[in-house]
């Protein structure tokens, strides 16, 4: 168990970690990894959020090291960083929950009559014949991805690549369709809405 810190030894390591000390850093690091990832679970309830919002807190921590000559209080410190990103985190993922929701409602509208519901069969297979034409590996992500809902860190540890090439390859391929599929105006939305609800009915 990674004993507790005094304020003291805190505000010691932070003026190391101001000079570059990476040793300082990894103290601070196993110190309070597990207690910020709980503190900002509690808000995000993802455990996958959370390990990336406290990795985005440690970034921070060392990139504006020489900040840290200032700080008085440092564990105060590292939970306002995590705080800020976390509220940051669900501001977005608030506009992201509206737009879907604002999609869902007009695909709704649209899909009302029959004609609408071939345009979407039809983009849903024009997205499968577009998909096959990637790279095996592309491919695989896709269908992992957006058929089976797994995420990128499972994804990666299938695959064994690193989660940054699994993000790299999903956005590729998005780009790709966009580029690639004759959408109009019309379908625009219904595309949209396909890749945001994993083409499950495919």
């Amino acid at each position: 168990m990674v004993r507790r810190l005094q304020p003291y030894e805190e505000r010691l390591l932070f003026n190391k970690i101001a000079a570059g000390d990476e040793m300082a850093f990894r103290t601070i690091y196993d110190v309070y990894f597990d207690r910020i990832a709980a503190y900002v679970f509690k808000m995000s309830k993802s455990e996958e959020v959370s390990e990336e919002i406290v990795q985005d807190v440690f970034m921070k921590l060392w990139v504006n090291r020489a900040a840290l000559l200032n700080v008085e209080m440092p564990q105060a410190y590292l939970f306002s960083i995590a705080r800020n990103k976390t509220i940051d985190y669900l501001r977005k993922l608030a506009k992201e929950t509206n737009l879907i929701a604002l999609l869902a409602e007009n695909i709704q509208h649209h899909t009302n009559n029959a004609e609408k519901r071939i345009e979407t069969q039809e983009l849903r297979s024009l997205i499968a014949k577009a998909i096959a034409q990637l790279s095996p590996q592309k491919q695989k992500v896709f269908q992992l991805s957006k058929y089976e809902d797994l995420s990128h860190d499972e994804i990666a540890r299938e695959l064994n690549l690193s989660k940054s090439t699994i993000k790299n390859h999903l956005s590729e391929t998005t780009q790709y369709l966009r580029r690639n599929l004759k959408i109009t105006p019309n379908s625009e939305i219904l595309f949209l809405l396909i890749l945001i609800d994993l083409i499950k009915k495919q």
